[in-house]
This record gives C-alpha cells, sequence and structure tokens, in this order.
C-alpha cells in the first residue's frame, strides 16, 4: 500500500499549486487497496492490523467526502438565498464592456453553481461587479 508519506509527494495539497496534477480520491484508494489484496504473497499476508487501518482509513476519507459534499450544496443554496434578496434593488456597478460605473435595477439572479450574475436592464453582471446598493424597490 502507498505509505503516508509516499502519498503526499504524489498529491499536491492544495489543487491550486499544481493544477494539471490529479489528486487521488476514494475510488483511486480502494482500487490500489484491492490490487494490493490481489497481489500480496499468500505466505506473507497482509497484517490485521494494517488491513483495519486501511479499512478505516477509506471510511474516512469517504465520510469526509460526503461531508464536503453536503457542507458545499447548503453553502450554495445559502448563497442563492442572500443574492436573491436583491432583486429589485438599484444598484451601482461597473460595466463591463465600458468600464464605467453605471446604475440600475436588479431583475433576476442567476446561479451558475459556481458564480452570481445579476440581470440589471439587459445586461448579465457577476456580483463581482456591484460597488454600491442604492435602494430597494424605487
Amino acid at each position: 500500500m502507498v505509505e503516508a508519506t509516499e502519498r503526499s509527494s504524489l498529491t499536491p495539497s492544495s489543487s491550486s499549486q499544481i493544477p494539471n496534477q490529479k489528486i487521488l480520491s476514494k475510488d483511486d484508494f480502494l482500487e490500489l487497496f484491492i490490487a494490493e489484496l490481489t497481489h500480496q504473497n499468500p505466505a506473507e499476508p497482509m497484517n490485521n492490523k494494517d488491513f483495519i487501518l486501511q479499512m478505516a482509513q477509506l471510511s474516512s476519507l469517504e465520510q469526509l467526502n460526503n461531508l464536503n459534499i453536503n457542507i458545499t450544496s447548503m453553502f450554495q443554496a445559502q448563497m442563492l438565498s442572500q443574492i436573491s434578496q436583491l432583486i429589485g434593488c438599484k444598484v451601482e456597478f461597473i460595466d463591463p464592456s465600458t468600464g464605467e460605473l453605471t446604475q440600475g435595477e436588479i431583475k433576476e439572479v442567476i446561479w451558475d453553481g459556481t458564480n452570481s450574475y445579476l440581470q440589471i436592464e439587459d445586461k448579465i453582471i457577476p456580483l463581482s461587479l456591484i460597488t454600491k446598493i442604492i435602494s430597494k424597490g424605487g
């Protein structure tokens, strides 16, 4: 089995540091584990403690992955809920086509699963370009 010290050299600690390198997933871990069991020496089988430790690591990895998915979903729902309260607000924003400060009313909120956009009049503006909320509904 790939030891923790070796694994850390195979996977980056942050995907932003090495963008083109693949991080091992739980499926990769399981494949390595099965390969190890398949190719182990029958005269010297894996130690029970090692087997239990690796199963616990796999279980922990899956639970952390599920927790991450749930937290991400909750965060996205909260973001959409908060941003939707901006509908009807008059805002000041940087027009991406001209770079000038412009004002308009938010007509719609668009969430693509990662980023938030606002429809202001006939333009789709990233939330990050809003500089000021002027008034609500008026």
